[in-house]
């Protein structure tokens, strides 16, 4: 397991950006959940863009944290209609794809990790940058 970090910042009043790093278990979870309320409790209709590196599958206890706050992550879910993940890892951008055809109204893309102002064009739906593949 690798030290999982996560950070949570609004770069702009609708736009969440969070950066996450290892594997995250129940403990990091819990943090990543308490960090968040906060930062999006003002949000509406806002993206998010979250750069995934480094990043493995969560233990069974971040699954279970995640599963005993399903209403406040439904919640926080509302406030977003798009959320833009940048990474090069397969399995995540996978993962990406299956929630976005499973969460009613939330539109999710993936984006090569150095493609960041293309995401942040798609999430404030300006035009991609010249050269850039979403």
């Amino acid at each position: 397991m690798t030290q999982p970090t996560f950070t949570a910042t609004l770069d702009a009043p609708n736009l969440l950006v969070m950066d996450v790093t290892g594997q995250m278990d129940s403990v990091a979870m819990e943090i990543a959940l308490t960090m968040l309320v906060p930062v999006v409790k003002d949000m509406r209709h806002g993206g998010a863009l979250l750069r995934a590196s480094g990043v493995e599958w969560p233990t069974l206890g971040a699954i279970g944290v995640e599963l005993r706050h399903w209403g406040q992550l439904m919640a926080m879910i509302r406030k977003v209609d798009k959320i833009a993940v940048l990474t090069d890892q397969g399995w995540v951008r996978n993962l990406a794809a299956v929630e976005s055809l499973l969460v009613p109204n939330l539109e999710i893309r993936s984006f090569a990790p150095d493609a960041e102002a293309d995401a942040r064009a798609w999430l404030t739906g300006g035009a991609p940058q010249a050269g850039g593949t979403p």
